[in-house]
């Protein structure tokens, strides 16, 4: 059992504190308001024989919480040795008077699944944290006055299958020299040797694009050497051979991706997420406005190559590959998107507020993407968006294609080998499948979405106590060889592992073989994947 109740949640010297029951345990969580992306971290444990969720309130500069156990109320105060028992049992009373519950159809929640809400003021906006059937997500007012989630503190989904094999690390793609040391003492090259072709340090996603017969992959906020560049994103062309052996090479252009127009922003988070090529141009969609009305990312925009013959060359570094800005695509539900071409169709899955959202789709028919060549913006593409048993022409109706979940990146492809669409993810917070990199499958793009299989528990496998020389993912943060030092946010701690995307796949016999991007924060670099599973797995059974 998880749960919450009024007064479980209070805001106090720039955070948010709340108390969470699980079973018989209650446990503390803390947000920082000071970013957006700030995340829910567990503090610690206030009780394990806790019979009812608890109540908070401040005690000077520390907490006190009131909780039962059993017949008995019982107090804890939290203070700099942590959470102790105490006689106190006098709650204070929260000077700020919070805001008026949300229903279920305020916050668009599944009233089916909404078991709590507790309600607060924090730094003048109203807030909400909900159990929606053991996962608890917050929310907050905006000024237009509606209810939208901006986080998840835990996500409770067991059905998942988490016992076959782990993806393998290949090869690191960004940087010179990979990152895991070898026995013998030397370090292999990387795919692209990023450093000294192009002058990129490094950086993260790695999106796969087909264009004109040719591969390109798209990377996030990038560091490069020449610093006045910021975390200006790149692009970089795959080759057919590269410095190992049934690898391929990739190739970086000198000069950062830029968009023009669109009043967008181009500092963290605002990253390329997909493109799709279609009658003789490239169009790429992409984030924008970091951290405007207090969303990891504000929007997502559609662009168009300028120059769709895309020329690579490492060398250059005057020379940006430019993006016109069509306009904005979404400010709601599909800020992170992940694309495909279905014969005259481009289907687009897309998740909202970052790490915090179900998936949705939503399609441009054949129609709409011929007048793309054209269109000067994107009042008129003639979006429609799948509501559960039908296609809508408004964004609001579009339906959650399963729940509960956390995504924000995403990468969906129909996969012609597997006759199926593969869907690649990370895990949520604090949830009973750990830290991991997920498949879904399902025979249609708006499912029925298989459960889970889990291909990579990252901090086993990735950060590999036991074999130093597989480990790929800094797991200590002295002393540990695996990692770098790219910017200072980054460089003293471990690392972490995100924004899966496929790269290919193909059929070995009775197995499906996966190749995927990963970016692993440190080392902030790329890293190549495979995964082997047997084919079709048994998450497929039952889906028609």
């Amino acid at each position: 059992m998880t749960a919450i109740s009024t007064g479980s949640a209070i805001a106090c010297f720039g955070r948010i504190e709340v108390v969470v029951l699980s079973g018989s345990r209650l446990d503390h969580y803390r947000r920082r308001l000071d970013r957006p992306d700030r995340p829910w971290v567990r503090v610690g444990t206030v009780t394990e024989q806790a019979t009812g969720p608890g109540r908070l309130s401040r005690a000077g500069r520390g907490l006190l919480a009131i909780v039962g156990e059993g017949d008995r109320t019982v107090g804890y105060r939290f203070g700099a040795t942590g959470w102790q028992p105490t006689a106190d049992t006098n709650l204070q009373p929260d000077a700020s008077e919070g805001p008026e519950s949300p229903t279920a159809a305020d916050l668009g929640a599944d009233p089916r699944h909404l078991r709590a809400v507790a309600t607060f003021t924090a730094t003048g906006w109203a807030q909400a944290l909900t159990d929606e059937d053991g996962s608890v997500f917050s929310y907050h007012r905006t000024p237009e006055g509606h209810w939208e989630r901006n986080a998840c503190l835990r996500l409770l989904d067991p059905d998942v299958i988490a016992d076959g094999p782990e993806s393998v690390k290949l090869a690191q793609v960004t940087g010179d020299i990979d990152a895991t040391p070898t026995p013998w003492g030397t370090r292999p090259p990387t795919l692209s040797g990023s450093l000294s072709g192009a002058g990129v340090r490094g950086t993260d996603l790695g999106v796969r694009v087909d264009h004109d017969g040719r591969i390109f992959l798209l990377f996030g906020d990038t560091h490069w050497t020449r610093r006045w560049l910021n975390t200006r994103d790149s692009i970089a062309e795959v080759t057919d051979t590269g410095p190992r052996p049934g690898l391929p090479g990739v190739r970086f252009h000198g000069s950062p991706l830029k968009l023009v127009g669109g009043r967008t922003t181009m500092r963290e988070y605002d990253v390329p997420l997909d493109a799709f090529s279609t009658r003789g141009e490239l169009y790429g969609f992409f984030s924008s406005n970091h951290f405007h009305r207090r969303r990891v990312m504000g929007r997502s925009v559609l662009a168009r190559a300028e120059n769709p013959d895309l020329v690579i060359d490492p060398a250059s570094r005057r020379s940006p590959v430019r993006f016109r800005v069509l306009g904005t695509f979404s400010d709601r539900h599909f800020i992170n998107v992940s694309t495909q071409l279905v014969g005259e169709d481009l289907l687009i899955w897309g998740t909202g507020p970052y790490r915090a959202s179900e998936p949705r789709l939503a399609m441009l028919d054949g129609e709409a993407l011929a007048r793309l060549a054209t269109a000067r913006d994107t009042a008129a593409l003639g979006l429609r968006y799948w509501g559960g048993a039908g296609w809508s022409e408004r964004e609001e109706d579009a339906a959650p294609l399963f729940g509960p979940a956390a995504l924000g990146e995403l990468s969906v492809r129909w996969v012609p080998a597997a006759g199926a669409y593969l869907m690649l993810a990370g895990s949520g917070p604090e949830e009973p499948i750990g830290p991991a990199i997920t498949l879904r499958t399902a025979p249609a793009p708006w499912g029925p979405w298989s459960p889970r299989l889990r291909l990579l528990d990252w901090i086993s496998t990735g950060m590999s106590q036991a074999d130093p020389f597989t480990r790929f993912i800094k797991a200590a943060a002295e002393g540990d060889p695996v990692g770098d030092r790219i910017f200072r946010g980054q460089a003293d701690g471990t690392g972490a592992a995100y924004a899966p995307y496929l790269f290919d796949a193909r059929l070995d016999g009775e197995e499906l073989v996966l190749r995927y991007t990963l970016s692993t924060w440190n080392p902030y670099q790329v890293v190549l994947m495979q995964h082997r599973l047997h084919w079709p797995p048994v998450v497929l059974d039952g889906l028609a």
